[in-house]
């Protein structure tokens, strides 16, 4: 299967919002290559080996984007222009300086970032990429493969969720992964204590990577739901979303009538820009628990 990869040249400083601006015009995934992660990396020693060209310093930063191969070129820029952040590429006319796209196999998307992918710990709990060897020491593993889905947990807005997850009791509840990606924050849930986890995607990747997430963590019959969240009927103890500012503001009422009372709604994916509008809406009918903010983006607990 192939795909078209939309590279965008930046500053460290607007990369994130460049993401989400790809995100908002139908990027399926976004890679960045930041001499100022490979930095704070090599300076915190989270590795065990490091090619000596990490070493070189680069005032380079670039962010990517995967589109299907049936998107038009001209389409996908015009998009990425509308979107709220059209004034970081200082064009007027729609065409964006320093924007290169070029045709690639998934096969390529899907290992390239493997090399990069190690285990890290979140709390308790290390995730650890399927075909990397560990051995446990101290903290609960969890087993990774996101394939072509969302969710390998080293973006800010899933290690936010994995960490306020862990702030409140799971023992004994029941959890909806609503938009469930790679199936990362159910698993964790899981491993958290939660008894029943409902994973809920539209996306057919998305399913099939978490099936497979759950039998490399010994979660044997999972609930995985390839539907809308409006079908589920019953109602849990706890929902995690990962998803965007936009979104969970729409979905603000179903995840109320899904959650019972006194349940917690943990929610992330949101650009800072809109933070205040996701606590505004989510304050409506939910009392703040807990937040926290990464960079550009903050993830919140809210309780019904």
């Amino acid at each position: 299967m192939k795909f078209k990869k939309v590279t965008i040249s930046c500053s460290s400083e607007v990369s994130e919002m460049i993401a989400y601006a790809m995100h908002e015009a139908g990027s399926m995934g976004e890679v960045f290559d930041d001499y100022n992660d490979i930095k704070q990396v090599l300076a915190e020693k989270r590795w065990d080996y490091a090619d000596a060209s990490l070493f070189e310093e680069s005032d380079k930063c670039t962010v990517s984007g995967f589109f299907t191969i049936e998107t038009d070129d001209k389409s996908i820029e015009k998009r990425i222009c509308d979107s709220d952040y059209s004034g970081l590429f200082g064009s007027s006319d729609g065409i964006i300086p320093d924007l290169s796209i070029e045709i690639i196999d998934s096969a390529e998307w899907e290992n390239e970032w493997k090399k990069y992918y190690k285990p890290f710990s979140v709390g308790k709990l290390v995730i650890v990429p399927e075909w990397e060897k560990y051995t446990a020491l101290g903290g609960v593993p969890v087993r990774l493969n996101p394939g072509l889905a969302f969710g390998t947990g080293t973006h800010e807005t899933t290690s936010m969720c994995i960490s306020l997850m862990q702030t409140i009791e799971l023992q004994g509840k029941r959890v909806i992964d609503f938009g469930c990606g790679s199936g990362i924050l159910g698993i964790c849930a899981h491993k958290l204590g939660a008894c029943d986890v409902i994973f809920v995607d539209t996306d057919e990747q998305a399913v099939t990577a978490t099936i497979n997430n759950c039998a490399l963590n010994g979660i044997d019959n999972p609930n995985v739901l390839q539907c809308d969240v409006r079908n589920i009927q019953n109602q849990a103890d706890v929902i995690v979303a990962n998803i965007t500012a936009d979104v969970l503001m729409d979905v603000a009422p179903l995840i109320k009538s899904l959650l019972k009372e006194g349940g917690y709604a943990i929610i992330s994916g949101i650009i800072s820009s809109k933070a205040q509008a996701v606590v505004d809406t989510y304050k409506h009918s939910f009392t703040y628990v807990d937040g926290d903010k990464k960079n550009e983006w903050s993830a919140y607990v809210f309780r019904l």
